[in-house]
């Protein structure tokens, strides 16, 4: 487990000792310019096996420290040489300008400028750590390569990490489908509404029937041997755990219907009777392991819905469905667009839709600047929002902010660069 992170000379300044904080959410505030999104992204660099960003930075060492006391260090020994070294496995390999050209040499992609590269079948462009992400995944024998150059190994004790950045309304898409807009160099580039995206996402995997054949599997081998289990079962049920337990079946139901999910029949409520508790145990069982399929969703979906459409959709709300994945209306039902969402209502789905439907378990996080458009009392609930995904999810996060409310009352959580950088220059 990553417990923290130390960087000397970032920038060729500023020395800092990150701890990150037990309770799985850790707060990087500080005055602009002291880095904190570069630490996010030296995570992330790290996480993504993109030795060359480090190439890049100006720093003279970071060491990354885990829970077992291992350490994976980065030294940078010139201007365009980092040596990475893991201490429990006593090896290093060098980083520099020359070997992203020597793992690349019989792929079609061909250096632009420090950190841009042109695929020139296609015309795209991609800056280091999209061309890694994409190369591992068009060509698997990229990755084969990439552990024999040493530095899958030595960084396999990395957590997965999934980076939110500041930029996240629009995504830059590479067909030419939408609203062109001009990149850094010039040229015509395409960005889609990240929202819209994700909408046809969650329609797309909640509609590949994954479930329902889950659920017609579960279902055939219970009621297969139901009879056997009916004349083996030996425990009776009371009525008033029966009771309680029938309406949380009820309830699951309801909600699968109401979200469109599964076309499940509500049950009715059988009449509880003492001769018969054992079979209605062995039908209570039955129901809720056929349940169980979706209740990792259903969680995931009422923390979604409720923090939107409760706390932060404003004489608006969103709907989930099969057909649309999830749409927006008025509070007289009538259809919204995307573009009716104000910039904050939109940062608040995407944040949310990416925490809970991008993000597995184990992940760490990493979120920039969430404050950006919220109203100042969403900015207040940000914090309790995250601990209730974290505990759903098993994640953790690392914030980068400027929000004193964001913070809120949870100023034992951040980790302020000003202070640390003070306490280095006086010791």
């Amino acid at each position: 487990m990553l417990i923290g992170i130390k960087i000397e000379k970032l920038f060729d300044i500023f020395d800092y000792d990150i701890e990150f904080k037990k309770e799985g959410i850790t707060i990087l505030t500080g005055p602009n310019g002291y880095g904190k999104t570069t630490v996010l992204k030296i995570l992330d660099a790290l996480a993504s096996q993109n030795g060359f960003f480090f190439v890049r930075l100006l720093f003279k060492k970071i060491v990354l420290e885990f829970s077992d006391k291992n350490t994976i260090t980065l030294d940078k020994k010139n201007s365009d040489e980092v040596l990475i070294t893991n201490s429990n496995l006593k090896k290093t390999m060098c980083f520099n300008n020359n070997s992203l050209e020597k793992i690349l040499r019989d792929l079609p992609f061909d250096r632009k400028d420090e950190n841009s590269w042109i695929d020139h079948l296609t015309g795209e462009i991609y800056d280091t750590r999209r061309l890694l992400s994409k190369v591992i995944h068009k060509f698997p024998e990229f990755a084969e390569e990439l552990h024999q150059f040493g530095l899958s190994e030595i960084l396999k004790q990395m957590p997965a990490v999934y980076f939110i950045s500041e930029q996240r309304l629009l995504r830059p898409v590479p067909d030419t489908r939408r609203n062109y807009e001009f990149n850094q160099y010039g040229e015509r580039a395409e960005f889609i509404n990240t929202i819209e995206e994700y909408a046809k996402e969650f329609s797309d995997n909640i509609t590949k029937e994954t479930f329902a054949r889950e659920l017609a599997q579960v279902s055939q081998e219970l009621d297969s041997s139901f009879p056997r289990r009916l004349f083996e079962q030996k425990q009776d049920i009371s009525e008033d755990e029966f009771n309680q337990r029938f309406d949380i079946v009820k309830k699951t139901q309801r909600k699968l219907n109401e979200y469109g999910l599964a076309n499940i029949k509500e049950d009715n409520h059988p009449t509880y009777k003492k001769e018969i508790s054992k079979a209605l145990h062995v039908y209570i069982n039955d129901a809720e392991k056929k349940l169980s399929i979706f209740s990792e969703l259903l969680k995931k979906l009422e923390i979604f819905t409720h923090t939107l459409n409760v706390s932060r959709l404003t004489f608006k709300y969103i709907a989930i469905s099969k057909e649309n994945g999830f749409k927006f209306f008025t509070d007289k039902g009538k259809p919204l667009a995307t573009s009716d969402l104000s910039s904050g209502e939109q940062q608040e789905v995407v944040l949310l839709y990416e925490l809970l439907f991008k993000v597995k378990a184990g992940t760490l996080v990493l979120i920039d600047e969430p404050e950006l458009s919220l109203h100042v009392v969403w900015q207040k609930q940000f914090l309790d929002d995250l601990f209730k995904i974290i505990e759903l999810q098993k994640i953790s996060i690392v914030v980068a902010t400027h929000s004193p409310q964001i913070i809120n009352n949870h100023w034992d959580l951040t980790v302020d660069l000003e202070e640390l950088r003070d306490a280095a220059i006086s010791k």
